[in-house]
Parts: structure tokens; sequence; C-alpha cells
């Protein structure tokens, strides 16, 4: 009986001692904290800015390649570019909606630029201007501002600078490259005695003979008498005109384009290989030339340079030139995340990329002189000691721009009919300005 009381006794111990453990545990899983969950940061999406633009080729790639360095360095806003075929149009269509599907536009036309700013369309980029105050070429600024107001800013620069000339042919014939017209026709005597062609005009797609009658105009009559001219303001007989009419012509009697017989079946672009060849020592060309050039294989500064239109008469030296730039519609979907884009494509980090990957002249004159090759700079340089003035063949009313190149095309072909081709491109003009 005594040992069942024990085993009892032991049995109810030991129940017990279960009890006390089980509470104890249970105790310690009640107090114990329940862990913490971790909530996952919101990703904030990056502001998506669409520039519209007109580039494609090389020129699209080279811009495609500072969009990505943008899109790196900036994970709140990402650009992406829309190559526009129809870029007038489209511009246009959407800022008379009322509602852009674009946030910045990269126009050439600076006079379109002036008028959608005048009808309020576009929003003020003075601030980001004076963010830059002296850095960017004013000669570009100034034909998008309207009542202080700056409506574009530039972000690349085309120029129409001067002479290429090929760097062999002058040196083995002990010529220095002309600084006046006297000496342009010297020059242009040794050369022909040597079988060179001095000149090239690239006749036969006719425009490169206005850019050749644009730069002996502006040498003549300087920027007034261009304005002028461009704005039917002064007659295709006027004397100065027909001064230049008389210029050319003389050069074209000399031999300086060769036989004109001949010239006037010369491509342009083929003229390009033949001055890198040495087969034409002279081409008044713009800036792009350059680019074509390095292409073939030639050195800028050792196989070729460039000089400006030699000087004719005392006036303001001046160049036709031009560029592009962007444009922030006022009711851009997303104008802040715009305007932080249009002050890096106006600034010197965006221009230097463009620069070094060849054929870009930058407004901003903060982007180094080492981004360049020589020839650019050259370019550059120019454009900076010079008044810009737009393409007068560009700028008249359209339907009159093929008739000049037209009655250029005839005074190469028949250079003593010069007077007679003034006469009868007055007597369009007349009836093209007043339409």
């Amino acid at each position: 009986m005594r040992r069942n009381v024990k085993k009892l006794a032991l049995l109810l111990s030991l129940l017990l001692l279960g009890v006390v453990i089980a509470g104890c545990i249970s105790q310690k899983e009640t107090t114990s904290p329940s862990p913490t969950t971790t909530e996952k940061p919101t990703e904030v999406k990056p502001v998506e800015v669409i520039v519209y633009g007109q580039w494609g080729g090389s020129e699209g790639e080279a811009f495609m390649k500072a969009v990505e360095e943008f899109n790196k360095a900036h994970k709140d806003i990402q650009i992406k570019y829309v190559q526009q075929s129809k870029l007038r149009d489209a511009v246009l269509s959407e800022l008379a909606a009322g509602s852009p599907n674009f946030d910045i536009a990269i126009l050439p036309w600076p006079a379109l630029i002036k008028e959608l700013g005048q009808k309020g369309q576009l929003e003020d980029l003075t601030p980001i201007v004076n963010k830059y105050s002296g850095q960017i070429m004013q000669n570009l600024l100034d034909p998008v501002n309207l009542n202080g107001v700056y409506y574009g800013i530039p972000i690349k620069a085309w120029a129409k600078p001067g002479i290429w000339y090929n760097v062999h042919v002058f040196k083995d014939n002990n010529l220095e490259p002309p600084k006046t017209l006297d000496e342009l026709k010297q020059v242009c005597d040794v050369l022909k005695s040597k079988g060179i062609q001095p000149l090239a005009s690239g006749a036969a797609d006719k425009w490169p003979l206005s850019d050749v009658f644009e730069a002996v105009l502006l040498r003549v009559g300087g920027p007034e008498l261009h304005q002028k001219l461009m704005k039917h303001e002064v007659s295709w007989t006027d004397p100065q005109v027909l001064e230049v009419f008389k210029i050319i012509s003389d050069l074209l009697k000399q031999g300086c384009y060769g036989d004109p017989k001949v010239a006037i079946g010369e491509k342009w672009e083929a003229q390009v290989a033949r001055l890198g060849k040495g087969e034409v020592a002279m081409y008044f060309m713009g800036n792009w030339i350059n680019l074509m050039l390095q292409s073939e294989g030639y050195k800028p500064g050792v196989d070729y340079d460039l000089i400006p239109f030699p000087k004719i008469n005392d006036v303001p030296q001046a160049i036709v030139a031009g560029g592009d730039w962007v444009i922030v519609p006022k009711n851009a979907p997303h104008k802040e995340a715009a305007l932080k884009v249009a002050e890096w494509f106006a600034g010197p980090e965006y221009q230097e990329i463009m620069v070094r990957g060849k054929g870009y002249l930058a407004p901003n004159l903060a982007v180094p002189k080492e981004a360049y090759d020589p020839a650019d700079y050259r370019v550059v340089e120019i454009m900076k000691d010079s008044i810009v003035v737009p393409d007068l063949d560009d700028n008249v009313p359209s339907g009159f721009q093929p008739v000049i190149w037209d009655a250029l095309f005839r005074l190469w072909a028949n250079p003593d009919d010069y007077q007679k081709i003034a006469e009868e491109l007055e007597k369009q003009a007349k009836d093209y300005y007043t339409s």
C-alpha cells in the first residue's frame, strides 16, 4: 500500500513539473516579439521627356549616344528621341491643338521660333540663357530674341565660312592662301599655268552657286546689302548687286572655275574628292565638307585647311550661318523636366560629347578647343569674329529660290550675260514679292 502511495506521489510530482514547464514555455512564446516585415520602397517611375527632331543617319546616331549618356546619369528623367520627317508640320499642328505630345523640339528655323513665341505658344528660356551668360554665341541667340525674351536656345551651329584649300597644292607651288580678291586672281593664274583647276563650284546642283554669290555679296556690301536684297528692299540691278555679278563673271572668264562648259556639269559632292586629291585647289563650301574629307582619309590642317572668303570692299566681316535651336512648348506635358533637359542641351557637357563625335559645331563657347579637330575649330573662330546672316535663298519667297539658282547656273554657262541675267531676276522678283 505504501509503495502504491509513493508511486502515486511520484506521478503527481512529474505531472505537476510538466505543467510548470509547459507554462513557462507558453509564457516565453507569448512574450517574445513577433518578427517584423520590411516594406519594399516604392520605385519612382522616371519622367519621360519626348524630344522631336529631324536628325537621322550619322547625325541621329551621334545624338542618341549623347542621349544615352544623359539617361545613364539621370534616373529621374529619361529622354526619348522621336525623329520627325515632317518636323515643321508636326510641331505646328500639335501646338495649334493646344496639347502637344512633345516636351522639346529641335528646330532649324529661328524666324518660326520668334513667330511661335509671339503667339504665346513657347516657354521663355531666358533663365537658361542667363545661366550660361557669356558662353553662348550671341549671334545665334539674337535671331530667337523677341523684345528681350529668348524663345529658343542654339544647341548646334553650321556655317558657310569660306574657302577650303588643298595644303599640298599651295605648298608645292609656293603659294599663300589669298586674303584679297586681287590675290585670289593671282593665285588662280599660277594654278592655271600648272594645269590645276583653281576653284570648284558644284554648279550642276545649282544651290552651291547661291552660296558663292552670297559670299561675294557679303564682301561687296556687307550684311546690310545682303539683308536688303533678301527682303527685296534693293533691286537685283542695284549698282552694288551688279558689282557682285561682274566680279563672279570676271572670275569665270579668267578661268578660275575651269572651262565654264565643263564647270556646269560638276556635281557638288564629287568636288570634295577632287579637292582632296589636288585636282582642284579650292572650294567654297559649308563646314560639313570637313567630315566628308576626313571620311576619305584626309587630315584637317595637314591635307586641307580653311580661309575666310577674300576681302573685296571695306565692310564688316559676315558669313552665312545658322543652327538648330531647342524650344519648349508653353503646354509641354512635362515642363519642369523639359527645362532641365533644355538646360543640359544648352550647356558644354552635351555639346562637347557631340563635338567629339565630329561634324558638330558648338554654340556654347565653353566647349574646350581640345574637343575640336583643327578645321572645325577654325570655323568656330571665324564665326566668333563675324556677323552671322541667314541663307538668302532660303529666306526669299519659296518659289523664287529655284529662279535664283537657275539664273546663277546661266551665269556660270554664259558669264558675259551677267547684266541681262540680273535684269531678268529683278523682273521675276517683283512678281514674287508682290504676289
